[in-house]
């Protein structure tokens, strides 16, 4: 299973070297110092083409056009793609429009950074495969009391981001009683974890941090492929359980239950590089 790990802040230590990390994930980790430079990677990996299809609606033929995005070599596929963080690249491209602001980002600017984050979720999420997207957490206290963890993404985007995604988790710590502690991802939508989100309805309410877990489920309902955003703070586990994404295969149809380590009840039920 080829891996390609765009580490935006340096994070990717977490699963060793550089070099180590292609072994296992079988691609470089890139790190594009700037936006831009983010872009015109993409601008060189996936290209935007058109298909027609025809369905049946009762008797009746309907033809639709539609648009996907392949790779431009298809020579070296690219099973998963992991923005990690995807806060990180948040901020690469408010650093740009702070600096054309001169020095202080202006009201226009607030909305070119929604518009250009919610282009850049759009655009990644439909790109084929498994897309997962890191991204640091703040907690934010209601106007009517209580708190609610949010992404930590400035501007509006992060309202409504959970949008763009199959899965939505929280990554927190569990502190064992023997000093040990245990990475879990919360599942399920609270007032507390506003965004969490699971569209399969399969798991847990509370699941160790491995993607074999999710990617069962997702091939289950029969996905291809499947868009994931995990949230939390540094030091939760986001970066270091990309390495169960080394124990899948891209062939693999078997499913497997694994209990979730606390107790909980399941869940009721060509691309131009500006468009980057």
């Amino acid at each position: 299973m080829n891996i390609l790990l765009f580490d935006l802040e340096h994070g990717s230590k977490t699963l060793g070297g550089r070099d180590e990390i292609q072994k296992n994930f079988g691609l470089p980790v890139l790190s594009p110092g700037t936006y831009e430079d983010f872009g015109a990677v993409f601008g060189q990996l996936y290209k935007e083409v058109g298909e027609d299809r025809t369905v049946m609606l009762g008797k009746r033929e309907i033809k639709e056009f539609r648009k996907t995005k392949k790779l431009i070599d298809e020579s070296l596929p690219i099973h998963a793609l992991v923005i990690d963080t995807f806060s990180e690249l948040s901020k690469k491209y408010q650093r740009k429009l702070t600096r054309d602001d001169g020095g202080t980002m202006k009201i226009a600017s607030w909305g070119k950074l929604k518009n250009k984050l919610d282009g850049l979720l759009e655009y990644l999420t439909t790109l084929p495969g498994i897309v997962i997207c890191n991204v640091h957490s703040k907690i934010q206290t209601m106007d009517m009391g209580g708190n609610k963890v949010l992404p930590y993404i400035d501007g509006s985007t992060k309202e409504d981001i959970s949008k763009w995604f199959d899965f939505v988790f929280y990554a927190k710590t569990v502190n064992r009683p023997d000093g040990s502690n245990t990475y879990v991802w919360h599942t399920n939508h609270t007032s507390l974890y506003d965004h969490a989100k699971d569209r399969t309805q399969l798991l847990d309410n509370v699941i160790e941090q491995n993607f074999k877990i999710v990617l069962d489920a997702a091939r289950k309902r029969g996905y291809d492929g499947a868009k994931i955003l995990v949230i939390g703070s540094p030091g939760t586990g986001k970066t270091f359980a990309l390495s169960t994404l080394t124990d899948l295969t891209t062939t693999t149809t078997e499913t497997t239950t694994t209990k979730a380590p606390v107790n909980t009840k399941a869940n009721g039920g060509g691309v131009s590089v500006q468009t980057v």
